[in-house]
């Protein structure tokens, strides 16, 4: 038992240091942290809900969705490993102004509504890579609901792998060597039904859409799933 504690503060003091928190008040974070899991397609949080935690992703994906026209939910950012959500609602009213939905199977660690807003008061390196994340956030979103909005379905597909693409790449990016080589593709760890929800249209339009995609070599269809081709155009898109 002793083991397994030691192994889980040493887990959590790693995390809130990379995320620019001191090492006594990363200390006394993990000793209110817990992990917990979620299944993909569970609700997380709910538009509207008051939200008691913050979390931070360990492994997995987590979309923020707003529902718009005709009932169809839309993606505004994709959350991935390393990353955490759930941060300007709790600075807000606390309330979820979003949908939160886990992509794939998830495992978090969160922290309590009341801990998190003291630690963002109390330690300037945590309010500091938030900063940074926000705004990389923003950006994302209002680009998101351009497309969203204003788009037909082909470039809501597209504005949607284009974000499944930008989600991935960049924790891969912060968990990789300076030196490790970039590849130009990048296999999609969803299913079909999955990214078709996330780009807010059917399934049957997904099928249409993604396979004029694989005729122009965008896309590569495989038995495990979709695989982006030209990586670095697709990360353009935003």
């Amino acid at each position: 038992m002793f083991d397994v504690t030691q192994r889980m503060r040493d887990f959590t003091l790693q995390v809130y240091s990379n995320m620019g928190v001191s090492p006594s008040a990363a200390f006394e974070a993990g000793k209110q942290s817990r992990v917990i899991s979620r299944k993909a397609g569970d609700l997380i949080w709910r538009t509207g809900a008051p939200i008691t935690h913050w979390h931070h992703i360990i492994e997995g994906m987590v979309a923020e969705q707003v529902t718009m026209d005709q009932g169809l939910s839309y993606p505004l950012t994709l959350h991935s490993r390393n990353s955490c959500f759930a941060k300007h609602d709790l600075l807000g009213d606390g309330k979820a102004q979003v949908d939160y939905l886990a992509v794939t199977d998830v495992e978090l660690l969160t922290l309590p509504a009341s801990a998190y807003l003291a630690l963002v008061r109390s330690d300037a390196g945590f309010a500091q890579h938030l900063l940074g994340e926000l705004s990389s956030q923003i950006r994302q979103q209002n680009n998101q609901l351009i497309v969203n909005k204003c788009s037909n379905s082909a470039l809501r597909v597209i504005g949607g792998l284009a974000l499944c693409a930008e989600g991935l790449c960049l924790a891969a990016e912060a968990s990789a060597s300076p030196s490790q080589p970039q590849e130009d593709s990048l296999m999609l760890p969803l299913s079909q039904q999955m990214i078709a929800r996330l780009c807010g249209v059917s399934r049957t339009l997904f099928s249409e859409y993604i396979g004029q995609l694989e005729q122009g070599n965008w896309v590569r269809l495989q038995y495990r799933g979709v695989e982006l081709q030209q990586l670095s155009a697709w990360r353009g898109v935003f």
